[in-house]
């Protein structure tokens, strides 16, 4: 039976390596965690990139409007590329995808699915339509809804109906089709979770990085997925919780 929750790396991990670099890639093979997550952005000239913020190292020009080679220069240092990170974990890890644009879904997808198989990649978005795109055309890869937007980007006069969807989830989660959610772990603990185990959905929270909620969630049975930038310490500390009832 495969250890519950199962541990993703977040970005790779950052525990001996930056996270987000090939080197964190290569690092979370050793690490015993079952996943990693890889945040997804395309480039001008059409390549998928590991790279988590819209813009270039964060306030630069956006991703979107840069070319691989360029973005390459404003970082600094080579931005792997999602292909090539796929290739390395293929057979050996689960690919928690973290799709951050939308308009891509089917392409990237369709690529993930070739390298990995169905079972071998996960998909997760903030954007509902996304879900439903990627749940619609690849039913085999398990996808899940997104909850903990930030607030800086839903302005006030929308945050309060935000938080309160994903607060209670489940209409949303029913009508883009996810498999499940994944959660920030403040909202995990509110009610998600709650609402998760009541309505038998997947379910993965993020990102929890110090002792005490990590060792909280592994011991949660309503957790299948923790994301954490930790994963060996996580690992460490799952080994050593008693076996949790179903």
């Amino acid at each position: 039976m495969p250890p519950r929750p199962a541990v993703s790396a977040h970005r790779g991990g950052s525990e001996r390596a930056a996270p987000a670099t090939w080197a964190a890639y290569e690092d979370a093979l050793r690490s015993g965690a079952e996943y990693v997550e890889i945040d997804v952005r395309r480039t001008a000239d059409g390549v998928f990139v590991v790279h988590h913020d819209a813009r270039a190292g964060g306030t630069g020009p956006p991703v979107a409007a840069l070319t691989r080679a360029r973005l390459d220069a404003l970082t600094g240092r080579p931005v792997p590329v999602v292909d090539d990170v796929l290739a390395l974990i293929a057979g050996r890890l689960v690919a928690h995808l973290d799709l951050k644009e939308t308009g891509h879904e089917r392409e990237l997808m369709d690529r993930a699915v070739t390298l990995l198989g169905a079972d071998g990649c996960v998909a997760t978005s903030l954007e509902d339509r996304s879900v439903a795109i990627v749940a619609g055309a690849f039913p085999g890869v398990r996808t899940l809804l997104s909850l903990g937007r930030d607030g800086r980007e839903v302005g006030r006069r929308r945050l309060v109906a935000t938080r309160l969807s994903e607060l209670l989830p489940l209409r949303r989660v029913r009508a883009c089709g996810a498999h499940g959610v994944a959660v920030h772990q403040r909202l995990a603990r509110a009610t998600v979770l709650r609402e998760a185990a009541r309505n038998g959905l997947f379910t993965m929270v993020w990102t929890v990085n110090d002792d005490a909620p990590l060792r909280a969630f592994l011991a949660d049975p309503r957790v299948d997925i923790l994301v954490t930038d930790r994963p060996r310490r996580a690992v460490e500390l799952r080994d050593a919780v008693p076996a949790r009832r179903p």
